[in-house]
């Protein structure tokens, strides 16, 4: 029995509406980059991980001093927004966003807080991410500190979308120095 004509249409639409292979295998090889390199899971070697947390995330970072420690707490945050792995150094969009980045605070809690409140405003603002921190200047009797990072501007289409992280907190932020490591632990709201 042939079809109606009412039926030939609806077909028609049918397969102009279905996706081309290539369509298709663009996606799937878009979906396994993804699959291969997961935000908010630390790249190995990292000096930094994800704890869990009823609401929401925490983020612990470890180094040798103050300054790695701030430095791969940074990293931590942007690896739940992204993979780190497929963020690339774009010179000029390092230059222009990730250059000269000031916090400022009046205790070591609030210059944490301010470091990475600065570093996420950047992101929010201009799709910044860093795969690369530098800190160029610490101050602990005025409470500052001066960083830049290398990295590019996130594009959705290349780079796999992790949580969003909304803000920074001071609940159950902790900072502990030891001979030879400093620990931060930092809750983010997602």
């Amino acid at each position: 029995m042939e079809p109606s004509s009412d039926e030939q249409q609806q077909r028609q639409i049918i397969d102009e509406a279905t996706p081309t292979q290539t369509t298709t295998n663009a996606t799937t090889k878009i979906n396994k980059q993804i699959q291969q390199s997961n935000p908010g899971v630390p790249p190995q070697g990292a000096q930094y991980e994800y704890l869990n947390h009823p609401a929401d995330i925490i983020l612990h970072s470890w180094g040798t001093d103050l300054p790695s420690s701030l430095c791969n707490i940074a990293l931590c945050m942007f690896g739940y927004i992204t993979s780190l792995e497929s963020i690339s150094t774009n010179e000029a969009e390092s230059n222009e966003h990730g250059s000269h980045m000031v916090a400022e605070g009046h205790d070591m809690r609030s210059l944490v807080y301010s470091f990475l409140d600065e570093w996420l405003y950047n992101f929010h603002a201009f799709d910044f991410v860093a795969n690369a921190i530098t800190i160029e200047e610490i101050n602990l009797d005025k409470w500052t500190v001066v960083s830049s990072g290398k990295g590019e501007v996130m594009d959705i289409s290349r780079h796999p979308q992790g949580m969003e992280v909304k803000a920074i907190t001071y609940s159950g932020m902790r900072i502990d120095e030891k001979e030879g490591r400093v620990d931060i632990y930092v809750v983010v709201d997602i």
